[in-house]
């Protein structure tokens, strides 16, 4: 009968061991993946079809602000503080 307890005791230490093992791995693995680069942008640019010549971009990026732009959105739900800083707009076609 002790020899039974036993194993469900060590059993059990051993589960919580793995399971605070792979929650502080995943932690740290999420730190790295997250990584900001300093706010370096990528883009990256679709390759033309084969036996297309591809094309060289003209002009170099700038760092021109972009645009304000104003949206309506009267009579549609909303979410949030209405004096908010950013205001997310989602536009989507249901078809």
């Amino acid at each position: 009968m002790k020899t039974h307890v036993v194993w469900i005791a060590t059993s059990v230490v051993a589960l919580l061991a793995c399971a605070a093992g792979l929650f502080v791995a995943g932690y740290f693995t999420h730190d790295l993946v997250t990584e900001d680069d300093g706010g370096a942008a990528v883009v990256v640019q679709p390759s033309p079809p084969s036996g297309t010549p591809s094309a060289q971009p003209t002009a170099s990026a700038t760092s021109t602000p972009r645009p304000l732009v104003q949206a309506s959105v009267d009579d549609a739900p909303t979410w949030g503080p209405a004096d908010a800083e950013v205001t997310i707009v989602e536009f989507s076609d249901y078809q």
